[in-house]
């Protein structure tokens, strides 16, 4: 999973209902302070749909299982990253800060 794959994931998975694609490009630009190319984001969705990480349902995506199970290490792999092995950021303190809690992926619901 990339990193904009991994970016898609968390936007339809956080998403309070179904996103359109329209609706994930809007977030996935603000997130990245810059506009996303829809040929990007649209590459991105169909190969993590042909992997079974987003389903389509008509045109909202939702978040499948096995993406939730790729998801998962990397945003503790992100934290990680940061703390680069010195193990002083607390990782469910830098999940809360990420806006992000150990549960939501390990236990979430997929289909908010």
């Amino acid at each position: 999973m990339t990193v904009l794959e991994l970016a898609i994931f968390l936007a339809v998975y956080r998403a309070k209902r179904p996103p359109r694609f329209d609706d994930v490009l809007e977030t996935l630009s603000s997130w990245f302070e810059g506009a996303v190319p829809r040929k990007t984001l649209s590459r991105g969705v169909l190969k993590m749909g042909a992997r079974g990480w987003l389903v389509a349902d008509g045109d909202r995506l939702l978040p499948a299982e096995p993406g939730r199970q790729a998801a998962c290490p990397l945003v503790n792999g992100i934290i990680r990253l940061l703390d680069q092995g010195t193990r002083l950021i607390d990782v469910a303190l830098m999940l809360a800060v990420l806006r992000l809690t150990r549960e939501e992926l390990q236990h979430g619901d997929l289909h908010n």
